[in-house]
């Protein structure tokens, strides 16, 4: 090997090092369905969210289907365990055909890396990778205990939305992650008061160390418009299009009142209230008590453990108006 080829791949492993967009872009194969193995060459939107998983600890996706973001995932899991020695990824999805999915991403890429780059393997199943530097990729059912392993340096929940039971995973990773490990939360919605969800809306209020992405159908350049209607007619159901291509929450899952007439309520009917009192500040009030009317209170008082949301609201019994809230995670 010449000393010129020698110093080029000592500044190519430099330049891959520093940065996973560059890493994917020049050396990564991926298995496209269509197309069969192609370079990765990231959209732009891929390489904002590269970003986004450098800068922010903590990352969560609110995606549509079919953005290429769980192979951008696994990418950056592979650069991670490349360039840099020890570390242990756990994959978490519905199933374990669905994390081992993403681990074979992973492992497309590194079998067509070029020799230079590839690390050598010291374990090589369906569910996890191992390499000689100390680093891991481990794909895992999901059970309470998944989580419970000796420090994570990144966990990838694949489709959380979906997962049962994610909230006390997230639970159990969180001492795992303590020393500094990171997470990438990615799903589609499904239905609104789940831990993804709720995970999703403290993100975008700014009350939870996730880092919001929004990414919709169109963030991608190849689509317009008629993709988006032609998507629409193979599924034929406007609140399953809603959830697969729109991130949209209020059509996803199964509620009582559909999730049109909510959206139009929270457009044309829903305002602040004047006040917001209590310790912790979740007693909402649009309307002060008057001595001549009289109110009826609906209360849910959960379990009395603190561990889950009592509510009541407070209603003017003649016209039925709301007038007072409480929503909070409080004990008996």
């Amino acid at each position: 090997m010449s000393t010129d080829f020698k110093e080029m791949i000592k500044q190519e492993w430099v330049k891959c090092g520093l940065s996973p967009e560059y890493f994917l872009k020049k050396y990564c194969i991926i298995q496209h369905p269509v197309r069969g193995k192609i370079p990765f060459t990231l959209y732009d939107f891929q390489s904002d969210t590269i970003a986004e998983f450098m800068n922010h600890q903590y990352n969560i996706i609110l995606k549509g289907r079919q953005l290429g973001i769980s192979t951008l995932v696994a990418g950056y899991a592979l650069w991670m365990m490349t360039f840099h020695s020890d570390k242990n990824v756990l994959v978490i999805a519905t199933k374990q055909s669905k994390a081992r999915n993403l681990v074979t991403k992973v492992r497309v890429m590194h079998a067509n890396l070029p020799t230079w780059l590839k690390s050598k393997c010291v374990t090589d199943n369906k569910l996890s990778l191992e390499y000689a530097n100390g680093s891991q990729i481990v794909a895992e059912t999901s059970t309470e205990d998944a989580a419970r392993s000796e420090g994570l340096s990144l966990l990838i929940l694949d489709e959380a939305a979906f997962i049962p039971g994610v909230d006390k995973i997230w639970t159990a990773a969180q001492p795992t992650l303590s020393t500094g490990g990171s997470c990438i939360s990615l799903s589609t919605p499904n239905g609104m008061g789940n831990w993804f969800h709720s995970q999703w809306v403290a993100a975008e209020e700014g009350a939870t160390d996730f880092n919001p992405i929004f990414l919709k159908w169109d963030v991608h350049p190849d689509r317009d418009q008629s993709w988006r209607d032609a998507a629409e007619k193979a599924l034929g159901d406007p609140a399953k299009a809603a959830q697969e291509n729109d991130g949209d929450f209020i059509s996803s899952g199964k509620t009582v009142v559909p999730g049109a007439i909510i959206e139009e309520y929270k457009k044309n009917h829903q305002k602040d209230p004047m006040e917001k009192r209590g310790i912790d500040t979740n007693l909402w009030i649009w309307e002060y008590p008057q001595a001549n009317k009289s109110y009826v209170v609906s209360a849910d008082v959960a379990r009395g453990d603190a561990s889950d949301y009592s509510a009541f609201h407070i209603m003017e019994l003649d016209s039925m108006e709301q007038v007072a809230e409480y929503r909070g995670k409080v004990d008996t």
